[in-house]
């Protein structure tokens, strides 16, 4: 086990620090998360904001909200994923949204708000991760050996075959299943 302090920072004055024993490889993951001018306290920062955008987000109805994700700089990928995005939301009233950060993007980053996940009725129903050249669209599983936890990888929409309609034949059965 690792021993770390925990600082919390104003500037100017520290306000409390606590003692907190990890495993050596969770240390050295955490280490990994952080970029050389973070405290540990800053890895864990973002990684509570991950947590709570991801899990307790505020749930949205309004497409003026996909503004606020990391979207793709290329014209075309940049229309693509407002056009999906736009789309699952049109599929009902019921349909409502949140933007999370990557918990996949190495190192996490405060910016890296590339998770919109898709909720029908308050019950989750697709995800999408954003990037520079990929729109990867997963649905749930129960599945435990899968990259993002209860979420399972169905396609990359931006892949040329799928790029005109992208899996929204998908996205809409899946809508229509739950």
């Amino acid at each position: 086990m690792t021993g770390a302090t925990m600082e919390h920072f104003i500037p100017g004055k520290v306000t409390g620090t606590r003692t907190v024993r990890v495993r050596d490889r969770e240390y050295e993951r955490l280490r990994a998360l952080g970029t050389v001018r973070e405290s540990f306290s800053d890895v864990i920062e973002r990684l509570l904001d991950f947590y709570e955008a991801y899990n307790g987000g505020v749930h949205s109805n309004d497409p003026g909200g996909f503004e606020g994700a990391d979207l793709p700089e290329n014209p075309v990928y940049r229309r693509v994923t407002l056009e999906h995005f736009t789309g699952t939301l049109a599929l009902g009233e019921d349909v409502s949204f949140t933007i999370g950060f990557d918990p996949l993007a190495n190192p996490l980053g405060r910016r890296g708000k590339g998770l919109v996940a898709f909720y029908k009725d308050g019950r989750r129903f697709c995800l999408f991760r954003v990037g520079k050249e990929h729109l990867w669209l997963y649905f749930p599983t129960d599945r435990r050996d899968t990259e993002l936890e209860g979420w399972e990888l169905v396609q990359n929409v931006f892949l040329d075959n799928y790029l005109e309609d992208g899996g929204m034949h998908l996205i809409r059965r899946q809508y229509q299943t739950m």
